[in-house]
């Protein structure tokens, strides 16, 4: 059985790989929606696709720093261009909260979280800013409970 960095079972479903139940069950609404995960279509949905958030640089110095990239779980395009990027995502490391920055310094538009709630089989989507406060506040709520005598 194989796990992903959060605990999380890998799952397969029609052949492709997840990290999760929840993002596959994301992919599954995806597919029964219609939607089209094959570049050939005009608009489609690429699953598993690495990103760059900040190229590579020479520091004066003469010492290389190597790019830097985000791994997005669903990239959605027209044509050639991005217009939506999705992660599934239940929890923000300190890492994703970084490369998060990074890619909407760099692309101009946020990353959109999806949530998964089992109990009614729906996604809730908001930009990865959103989700971040709304971890914030529960982390906080947590600590004052904590705190209470």
């Amino acid at each position: 059985m194989t796990y992903s960095k959060f605990g999380n079972k890998k799952v397969y479903v029609d052949g492709y790989k997840f990290d999760s139940k929840a993002e596959a069950r994301y992919y599954e609404k995806l597919r029964d929606a219609g939607a089209s995960f094959m570049p050939i279509a005009g608009n489609y949905c690429a699953m598993q696709k690495t990103i760059p958030v900040q190229s590579a640089v020479t520091l004066a110095t003469g010492e290389k720093i190597r790019p830097v990239s985000y791994k997005a779980d669903f990239v959605f395009f027209e044509g050639t261009e991005i217009v939506k990027v999705v992660d599934v995502k239940g929890y923000q490391d300190d890492i994703s909260k970084l490369k998060m920055k990074m890619f909407a310094k760099e692309y101009g538009y946020p990353v959109i979280f999806a949530k998964y709630d089992a109990r009614r089989d729906v996604f809730e989507e908001m930009t990865c800013f959103e989700s971040l406060y709304k971890q914030n506040q529960r982390a906080k709520q947590r600590r004052e409970r904590k705190a209470q005598p």
